[in-house]
């Protein structure tokens, strides 16, 4: 943007121009005429004779003719050393009138936003300001660094221009370096190549070998307090920074550590709101599931609980009456839905100290293949109610791990009785243990309707019964597959499901075969991580 006084300074420099115009031609006049006059001088001389007061007369019109010529071409030289440094003054006070024109913008571009209530990111504004500032200083590479609280440190948050990866992911402490001693003395500071400009010592942290001409480091203030440091470089540039250069900007650094610390303020308070946000979708969510595991358990609890109820019932009113034969069967289905209503307490209970952090391990050497056939044994009276086929395939050659045997079963029966609950009747669910690699694999495979591929990575979750398809009286608690997968990965290993639509679904278990000879370094009892 041109200054209006350059029109001025034309006019000026146009006119002293004309004045000494005038002036030479006069004196160039007068020693050519001089000369001239001196001719009929010489002439009337000769016809009278030579005198010697017309000859010295003549050498000191000589004489001064030569010193005004001399005194014309200095006097020359002086107003071409003028006009330079008239025209040096005008370029330095428009680049500073420019500057002040291109940071008044965007201090009125920031006080709109603020009056407006735009919710700027802070990042968003880190990035104008050093893009404005390399655009206006004519600067090469200009950073950001802000000061954190909690550890002490500047870091810097923004990087723009030629070379700005050495200024990235940078980090200082108070006193530490150039920035670090802007920011605590809050003084700006000036450093050029050749050792001018800023408190002594300071140039040590001059880094000569990025060719940095001169360098700006202002502090970034909101009233006495320092919320961090703007440095603006010039690298290969034949001009240093000057004292106007410092001080404009140092104007704007004051501004602009309000504006950033309103940013600052607003980005944690938008983070604190999302957590909040997310931290209240949680908690819904986990509402709702609570609200569905009551229900759920209320009926779980209540089916068997009711059995027993009917069945105590009928042997203490009919217990005259009843034969042996009778007596017996009701006494079995009673223990089958006591012993019903026991597991679900107790995955409940293992639920609540693996969440806590409270469960034991009591780990000793025992083989995959034993496990399996007791969990075989436990879920059969459910097979035979639900007319379902369990088969076996188990490798007796794989070593004994060292296992926690009752939860370990556990697990293995929780995968057979989802298996058994989701396989229509006539079906046959499979279990296999084999060597796989370094792991020893269980596998229970059934005939069920299939996992979605996408819901296949819920299904261990906490409260997962929705997922699968099937009669809600089979959906169960929602807590059996996710205890598979505690359990499991308290022992060092992991689970998966391999399942496809109307194909049915495989549930494995992958034991590390390292666990064969852990017994010497794993204690008897191992209390779970929370």
């Amino acid at each position: 943007m041109a200054n209006p006084s350059a029109n001025p300074h034309h006019r000026l420099t146009r006119r002293s121009w004309f004045l000494w115009g005038v002036t030479f031609t006069v004196v160039l006049a007068l020693t050519i005429s001089v000369p001239m006059l001196y001719v009929p001088l010489v002439q009337l001389a000769g016809r009278e004779g030579p005198s010697p007061v017309i000859e010295n007369a003549y050498l000191a019109l000589v004489g001064l003719g030569g010193l005004i010529l001399v005194f014309c071409l200095y006097t020359v030289l002086k107003q071409v050393e003028i006009n330079r440094m008239r025209e040096a003054l005008l370029k330095e006070e428009i680049e500073k009138h420019d500057i002040r024109t291109r940071l008044s913008e965007l201090s009125a571009l920031f006080q709109v936003s603020t009056t407006l209530n735009l919710q700027l990111r802070l990042d968003v504004i880190l990035e104008i300001i050093v893009r404005r500032v390399v655009s206006t200083l004519k600067a090469q590479q200009a950073s950001i660094m802000l000061y954190n609280p909690a550890d002490g440190m500047l870091e810097t948050r923004a990087s723009y221009g030629l070379e700005s990866e050495f200024a990235r992911n940078a980090k200082k402490k108070l006193g530490e370096g150039i920035a670090g001693w802007v920011a605590e003395r809050q003084e700006a500071v000036l450093l050029s190549k050749d050792g001018g400009g800023g408190p002594e010592g300071l140039h040590l942290h001059y880094k000569a070998n990025r060719n940095i001409t001169s360098a700006l480091s202002l502090p970034l203030r909101v009233g006495d307090r320092c919320v961090g440091v703007l440095n603006v470089n010039r690298i290969n540039h034949p001009e240093p920074f000057l004292d106007h250069h410092r001080e404009v900007l140092q104007l704007f650094a004051e501004h602009s550590g309000a504006v950033i610390e309103r940013a600052e303020t607003l980005d944690r308070l938008n983070a604190r709101a999302r957590e909040l946000e997310e931290a209240n979708l949680r908690l819904s969510e986990l509402n709702q599931m609570k609200d569905v595991f009551l229900s759920t358990a209320s009926h779980e609890l209540k089916t068997p609980l009711s059995s027993v109820i009917a069945y105590a019932e009928l042997l203490e009113e009919n217990d005259e009456t009843l034969d042996r034969n009778q007596r017996g069967e009701f006494l079995h289905r009673l223990r089958g839905e006591a012993g019903r209503l026991l597991q679900l307490i107790e995955d409940i209970l293992d639920l609540s100290r693996i969440e806590s952090g409270k469960l034991t391990l009591r780990r000793r050497p025992i083989a995959t293949h034993e496990i399996a056939r007791a969990a075989i044994e436990t879920a059969s009276g459910l097979a035979r109610k639900h007319e379902v086929t369990i088969e076996e395939k188990l490798d007796d050659s794989l070593p004994a791990l060292v296992l926690d045997e009752v939860k370990m079963r556990q697990v293995v029966v929780n995968l057979l009785t989802n298996a058994i609950k989701f396989s229509p009747s006539g079906s046959v669910v499979r279990i296999s243990t084999r060597r796989e690699g370094t792991d020893a694999l269980i596998e229970v495979s059934d005939r069920g309707p299939g996992i979605q591929p996408d819901e296949s990575t819920h299904i261990f979750e906490l409260f997962g019964q929705g997922v699968r398809g099937g009669p809600q009286e089979t959906s169960g608690l929602g807590i059996g597959l996710h205890l598979v997968k505690r359990l499991s990965e308290l022992h060092g290993g992991h689970v998966g499901v391999n399942s496809g639509l109307e194909s049915g679904s495989i549930f494995w278990v992958r034991l590390p075969l390292t666990l064969a000879t852990a017994g010497s370094e794993t204690s008897e009892d191992t209390r779970a991580a929370a």
